[in-house]
């Protein structure tokens, strides 16, 4: 599935695709029935003691999350690839019909990722 973000051309681009791709990783786990609950903050972040909670939790139930620290995270549960984020692909924008200079420049992230449990699978 194809999406595209819009930011603020001075937007922390590497939080928004962590944000997304923490997201992303959620809603395959709960659509696998793992039990994740309450292992996420409200703001999405993990602490040490949920890291290894949910460490032994995909290690209970045969799930693998790799991520490949360029951009890319695979999600496979016995051994089948089960989702795939790819790396997010940036494009600078500039709105003419803004009077503030500040506004004029926008970024387009355009992400890109497949999951099993999609209804309209690419």
């Amino acid at each position: 599935m194809k999406n595209v973000i819009l930011l603020n051309s001075n937007e922390n681009t590497k939080q928004v695709e962590e944000e997304e791709k923490t997201r992303f990783v959620k809603s395959i786990l709960e659509s696998v029935g793992l039990p994740i609950d309450n292992i996420w903050d409200e703001d999405g972040q993990l602490s040490i003691e949920n890291k290894i909670k949910l460490r032994g939790i995909l290690s209970a139930y045969d799930v693998q999350v790799i991520d490949d620290y360029d951009g890319e995270l695979r999600l496979y549960a016995d051994h089948q690839l089960i989702g795939e984020w790819k790396k997010c692909e940036y494009v600078l924008k500039k709105d003419l019909t803004q009077v503030d200079p500040s506004k004029k420049l926008y970024l387009e992230m355009h992400v890109n990722y497949w999951s099993v449990f999609e209804q309209n699978n690419e």
